[in-house]
């Protein structure tokens, strides 16, 4: 292995720490980051320059942000954040370039670079291998050098060890290499990438050049630039393809108007075989002449079915439990089992079901958030799983049988999501697909009051960050809003003015997914659901600090939490009954009683306290389907019906009546600006209220828009960023 070894500062000839920063800058990994780049390169720049030790977050925030002397370096983690994103992705770039004779790094808690000489001493490091930390690394501050012949020193032992490297590889092992290919790198995001049986093809969903609003199934050389599209249907929301075992045919999942249809094709194209209209996310039994797929019922509950080809016959294999869903079903490669995703209340587990006998069997751990896609190692052994971590995404492998802990799988792109392998390529390797990629969800505020003639609504960024932040509730005045971000590096509770001011975190929690619930009356709390070690749970936090106060502590799933106008209940969705219902108890924590008896999700008070709206639909991480809006006495009693048509996580009561999202735009990208409907409590009839600038979210959060009670300000989710590429290991074991 090749060692780094302090030189002193003049040994390092300032030309080759550029020559290296150009090497990196070029690599694949900096190359699609276009942020992380001018990061590394002004840090270094600075540093060659003499001004290392000026380089302080602020400095940082000003130079490569844009931000002014107010920049609230505590409030906003960006700089600190990006500095963890780049030292992992330069050691994700010395993993795959063990011979370069010179290493840059940043160390933990600094901006400044450090740079070390490497001596060759054996072979390099794998890609699964992490990258050795520079031992000594000595800082550059001038602009002497050493001699050119010392350099050329340094390159011939660079060249030996290099050889000596080569040597030992083929002679101890027969195994190829193992090397990271970058398949995709398209404007938008691609997605779902699964490989030909032989491996040397991927098919995957991407918008294409055109509209993001639409996606559609591609196909594309993994070892070339061969591209084509393989369907040719118009404005329709394509996902999830699957080689059929013998690589003649691909299924995959249509949407059409909110519902989606699993259809059959030809790899080359041509004439289309529908197969089941509510069916989802296919994978194929190893003889080619069934699907197991998602089958989703209308009122968004769902599991798993098997069916036969040829007579369209069909069988359950799993129902989900109430508030679950069963997705992303794999067929093992000996066809004998399904593993699949379980998901509901901001936890995911995953599980493995014997499709003769159906034996269910969980394989490690419930996980917090979804997890990001899954698939079956060649040999049947172990699943590839991808589950997020404090820095992002991670693919893990765990044994199928459930009998050992989950590994971590070092050496891939930050944020890798989606396996799928091929057939094992001889010497027990294969290759391995997946998706990487930060997106950048963020908040727009926007103002209704601004409205002439039926304009569109003004709006503006609320908060900016990098990563993801999720609508939560504005305060009972209108003056502040809570909502979860993980700017941090984890999921929090954050609140701000409406304006964007006095921004400050209220919650510190380790591993957990958060939704905020609502505000007290008075603005003192605000009470939130977080998935922490399995279990939701209610929680409420103080609005000036301190710690939370955690309200429920039960094993069922209690969520969804909502102040009463008077302060002194709190309503929320709870499973305890076996099903998810509306609950009410004190705002201490007691007295609990239910109130519903046929099903409910997150409940609002009504504007006269007298009532709880409810939906019979759980709210899930996109806007794919629609929700019976009913209403119910505080006491309890028999539900009323109010409106049949609303999504789960975009709609708010508000002193105006019910206001919510039309479905207009399709269930993508949302390219298209969406339109906010009233409900009229009186006589419940609808009518645009007022057209936004711009497509809410359609995926990536549980809640996609909220309003004030005043009905004056919407705070809604915003796709800022989302881009992902399709990579490639190839002699992965």
């Amino acid at each position: 292995m090749r060692s780094e070894r302090s030189a002193p500062s003049s040994d390092i000839p300032p030309a080759a720490i550029r020559a290296e920063l150009e090497r990196i800058l070029a690599s694949e990994i900096f190359a699609r980051s276009d942020r992380l780049s001018a990061f590394l390169e002004f840090i270094v720049e600075q540093t060659l320059s003499g001004q290392g030790d000026t380089l302080k977050e602020q400095v940082i925030a000003a130079a490569l942000y844009g931000k002014g002397a107010d920049f609230n370096t505590a409030a906003d983690p960006i700089v600190r954040v990006d500095a963890r994103r780049l030292r992992d992705r330069l050691r994700e770039y010395y993993s795959s370039a063990p011979d370069n004779p010179v290493v840059v790094s940043v160390p933990k808690g600094s901006y400044t670079p450090v740079f070390a000489l490497r001596a060759a001493k054996g072979p390099a490091p794998a890609l699964e291998a992490s990258a050795a930390q520079p031992a000594s690394p000595a800082r550059v501050a001038g602009g002497r050098g050493m001699s050119r012949r010392w350099w050329m020193l340094a390159g011939a032992l660079a060249l030996v060890g290099f050889a000596m490297w080569r040597v030992a590889v083929f002679r101890g092992s027969s195994a190829p290499p193992t090397r990271l290919l970058t398949v995709t790198s398209f404007p938008g995001s691609e997605e779902d990438p699964s490989l030909s049986p032989d491996g040397n093809f991927v098919a995957f969903s991407w918008s294409g050049t055109g509209s993001a609003a639409y996606s559609y199934i591609w196909i594309k050389a993994v070892d070339g630039d061969s591209l084509r599209r393989l369907t040719d249907a118009p404005e329709v929301f394509e996902k999830y393809p699957a080689w059929s075992p013998d690589g003649r045919y691909i299924a995959f999942s249509r949407m059409v108007k909110g519902r989606s249809r699993v259809i059959v094709v030809s790899a080359l194209g041509g004439q289309e075989r529908v197969i089941a209209d509510q069916g989802d996310g296919p994978s194929w039994l190893p003889d080619g002449k069934s699907l197991v797929m998602m089958w989703r019922a209308f009122d968004g509950q769902g599991g798993l079915v098997h069916q036969v080809l040829e007579t369209g016959a069909r069988r359950t294999l799993t129902q989900a439990p109430e508030t679950f869903r069963d997705t992303h079903p794999r067929v093992s490669p000996d066809g004998t089992a399904v593993a699949f995703e379980r998901t509901g209340s901001g936890r995911s587990g995953l599980f493995v079901i014997s499709i003769d006998s159906g034996t269910l069997v969980q394989v490690g751990e419930w996980h917090t958030g979804i997890i990001g896609g899954l698939c079956w190692t060649p040999d049947g052994r172990e699943l590839l799983f991808a589950r997020m971590e404090t820095s992002g995404r991670r693919l893990f492998r765990v044994a199928a049988n459930g009998r050992n802990a989950a590994v971590a799988i070092s050496g891939l792109p930050v944020e890798s999501i989606a396996p799928s392998v091929s057939r094992s390529r001889g010497g027990q390797t294969y290759r391995l697909a997946l998706v990487s990629g930060q997106p950048d969800m963020g908040l727009r505020m926007v103002d209704l009051r601004a409205l002439q003639g039926g304009a569109a609504a003004t709006d503006a960024p609320f908060c900016d960050a990098t990563r993801m932040d999720m609508p939560g509730r504005f305060s009972a005045d209108g003056a502040q809003v809570a909502f979860v971000s993980d700017r941090g590096g984890s999921q929090q509770v954050w609140i701000a003015a409406r304006d964007g001011s006095a921004l400050r975190s209220v919650t510190h929690l380790q591993n957990a997914a958060v939704n905020v619930g609502s505000w007290s009356p008075n603005g003192q709390w605000v009470a939130f659901d977080a998935t922490t070690g399995g279990n939701t749970d209610i929680y409420v936090a103080r609005t000036d600090g301190g710690p939370v106060k955690r309200l429920t502590s039960g094993a069922e799933s209690e969520r969804d939490p909502e102040w009463s106008r008077d302060g002194r209940w709190i309503y929320y969705a709870s499973s305890e009954s076996g099903r998810s219902e509306i609950w009410r108890m004190s705002a201490s924590g007691g007295d609990r009683v239910r109130l519903t008896s046929e099903g409910g999700f997150d409940p609002r008070a009504s504007p006269d306290g007298r009532s709880v709206y409810f939906v019979d639909t759980e709210r899930g991480y996109g806007l794919w389907h629609f929700a019976t809006l009913e209403r119910i006495p505080v006491e309890g009693g028999p539900a009323t019906v109010v409106y049949s048509g609303i999504s789960p996580g975009a709609w708010e009561i508000t002193d105006a009546g019910v206001i919510f999202l039309m479905a207009v735009a399709p269930p993508a990208a949302a390219a298209v600006p969406d339109v906010l409907a009233l409900l009229d409590p009186t006589d419940h009839s609808v009518r645009p209220l007022r057209e936004l600038g711009f497509g809410v979210a359609r995926f990536g959060t549980r809640r996609f828009v909220v309003l004030s009670r005043d009905a004056q300000w919407a705070l809604a989710s915003h796709i800022d960023r989302w881009e992902r590429d399709i990579y490639v290991v190839d002699n992965f074991r």
